[in-house]
Parts: structure tokens; sequence; C-alpha cells
């Protein structure tokens, strides 16, 4: 059992120097790795200082700007909003007069297309039916002139023709 203790006790001292030695190295590697980030970190702040400095300027020049144009939008806006609200009022306005225009027209037509059929009636009724009637009697009488007329001639061609035949006779 002494040997076996005793082994276990190298190999435990073995163990423990094994892990002292990663450590070590764990450690020497890390204080390496610290220095170049701290390398990185100085020469990155050495870099971004001029040009924190500067975008600070900028942002500090440009605030009284940025609040003038806000400004200036803002008051636009206002304007925009006032004078669409104008034009929706007078669209509106236009839009109602010539709705009652576009019913006056309505009732205009309506008014003009009644007041001509009750012309055409009357033409009809005082006008064109007594010409109508004028006219049968003018036919009628055309007719009768023209029986007439056709007896007529014929009397006289019989007249004529027994004039010949006495004529012929002599």
């Amino acid at each position: 059992m002494n040997t076996t203790v005793a082994i276990f006790v190298i190999v435990a001292a073995v163990a423990i120097v094994v892990q002292m030695g990663i450590l070590i190295a764990l450690y020497v590697g890390m204080r390496q790795a610290a220095s170049r980030m701290e390398g990185i970190a100085v020469r990155l702040e050495q870099q971004a200082s001029p040009l924190l400095t500067t975008a600070g300027a900028i942002l500090e020049d440009a605030q009284p700007k940025i609040a003038e144009i806000t400004s200036n939008l803002a008051e636009s806006s206002a304007t925009v909003r006032a004078h669409v609200s104008q034009m929706a009022d007078a669209t509106g306005e236009i839009v109602e007069r010539a709705r009652l225009q576009a019913v006056r027209m309505d009732e205009f037509v309506g008014t003009t297309i009644g007041k001509i059929e009750t012309a055409s009636e009357i033409l009809e009724a005082k006008v064109l039916s007594p010409v109508r009637r004028v006219q049968g009697i003018i036919a009628a009488v055309n007719a009768g002139l023209g029986i007439l007329r056709s007896s007529r001639p014929k009397r006289k061609a019989a007249r004529a023709g027994a004039e010949q035949d006495e004529e012929m006779f002599i």
C-alpha cells in the first residue's frame, strides 16, 4: 500500500506540475493578448479621437440648423394644411354651385321641352288641321274642275269632229 500511495502521490504531483505549467502558459498567453489589446485600443483611441472631435463639432454646428429646418418644416406643413383646407372649401363650393346649375339646367330643359310639346300640339290643332281641311276642299274642287275640263274637251272634240265632217261633206 505504501507503494500505491507513493505512486498516487507521484502521479498527483506530476498532475499538479502539468496543471501549473498549463496555467502558466494560459497566464502568459492572456498577458500577451491583453498587451496586444491595449496596443490596439491605444491606436484606435488615437485614430478615433480626431474623428470623434470632428463629429462633435459638426453636430454642434448642425444643431441650430437642424432646429431651424424642423421649425421651417412645421411652418410649411401648417401653411400647406391651411391651403389644402381652403382648396377643399373652394372645391366644395364649386361642386355645390355646379350641382345647383345642373338642377337649374335640368328644370330649364324640362320646361322648354314641355313648351315645345305644347306649341306643337297648338300648331297641330290650330294650323295644320284647318290647312288639311282646306287642302281637302281644294283637292275636291280640283277634282271637280278636272272632271269638268275633261268632259268639255270631249264636247269640243265632238263639235270639232262634226264640223270636220261637214267640211268634208261639202
